[in-house]
């Protein structure tokens, strides 16, 4: 490919990455090197882009060696698929796995950052009846008997303590709960038709729209009924997801179960995940949708992500990926394949 063929209409990020390359090779002509002044100097964002992709390979030659460096740098490879990836393109994503590459090393570093990601939770003072959330916020309170719940995006939830049993009543989205030990009364969350009794455990209770609910056990062990007389009681162990509807529980292993619950500090993580799938879940904590169009949605994609960052998000997607975004309106942004 020659240094004529980086297209001006590419992310500024993906020239930038292009011509870095390039010129790490050490084999271009007096006349490329030439062009390449000229691209540099031709706009300041152009040097500001190159000057970021040179920072980025010194972060990630600083790291090189690190064990956690080796196996992102695996796991981006393994897991970045396009599918159907079209012929033409083939470069083009090349040069986005050199940037996600740089975006692991980032995600490296963001993920044992001290400081907290995204804006903090709000902490309840004291102990009402009820707890909400608006989407994109979260809130961390604790109950009147010590345990402590953290509520997630868009979320409601009822706390309906009496005399036998410690009873909430998760009325909208998800909440991960730490059970207060050595209680008398049992720990009890109602959900979509399903009743999850606890002892001193920490799990995390999600409630779909359609009505399924997901129980993802962090540590201790939790008891899964549908709330009616006569149904069969799953007993739950650390690392297990039970997914539940009205008819049926399913109930399957999550090696990375911190996965799961990494919202609790502002992360969102996919592992070859279907873009689909992603832009939902990034949907949950924004008023401006991601929307998309034609079979973009089939990608593949892995990676760490603050919540409510939708722009980095893009970003990424469109440096990596034969995606760009095609319009930006009140209540959407509209992604579709790049032609």
């Amino acid at each position: 490919m020659s240094d004529s063929a980086i297209r001006d209409d590419l992310p500024m990020l993906e020239q930038a990455a292009l011509w870095y390359d390039r010129m790490s090779s050490n084999q271009l002509d007096e006349a490329s090197l030439a062009r390449f002044e000229h691209w540099r100097r031709d706009n300041p964002a152009h040097a500001s882009a190159y000057a970021e992709i040179e920072a980025a390979h010194a972060t990630a030659r600083a790291f090189a060696d690190s064990n956690e460096m080796l196996a992102l740098r695996h796991e981006t490879l393994s897991s970045l698929v396009v599918r159907p990836a079209a012929r033409r393109w083939r470069q083009a994503v090349a040069a986005g796995v050199a940037v996600m590459l740089l975006a692991a090393t980032a995600t490296f570093l963001l993920l044992r950052s001290p400081a907290a990601p995204g804006p903090a939770p709000v902490v309840a003072q004291r102990a009402p009846d009820l707890y909400q959330t608006a989407v994109g916020e979260r809130l961390d309170a604790t109950l009147p008997d010590g345990s402590r719940v953290t509520l997630n995006t868009d979320s409601r939830l009822r706390v309906a303590y009496d005399g036998r049993e410690r009873r909430l009543v998760l009325e909208r989205g998800q909440a991960l709960f730490e059970v207060a030990h050595g209680q008398p009364r049992p720990f009890v969350v109602l959900a979509g038709g399903q009743r999850i009794t606890a002892t001193g455990t920490v799990f995390d209770v999600r409630l779909d729209r359609d009505n399924r609910v997901r129980v993802t056990l962090v540590e201790g062990r939790v008891l899964v009924r549908a709330d009616r007389p006569g149904t069969r009681v799953t007993t739950m162990h650390p690392s297990e997801v039970l997914l539940a509807s009205a008819t049926a529980a399913t109930v399957a292993r999550e090696p990375e179960v911190e996965h799961v619950v990494s919202w609790r500090n502002g992360m969102l993580i996919f592992e070859n995940d279907s873009l689909a799938e992603a832009v939902a879940e990034m949907n949950r904590y924004v008023r401006r949708q991601i929307v998309l169009e034609g079979d973009v949605g089939r990608i593949r994609v892995s990676g760490a992500f603050r919540i409510g960052e939708t722009d980095a998000f893009l970003e990424a997607l469109e440096l990596s990926f034969p995606v760009r975004v095609v319009e930006r309106r009140g209540d959407a942004i509209v992604l579709a394949p790049r032609s």
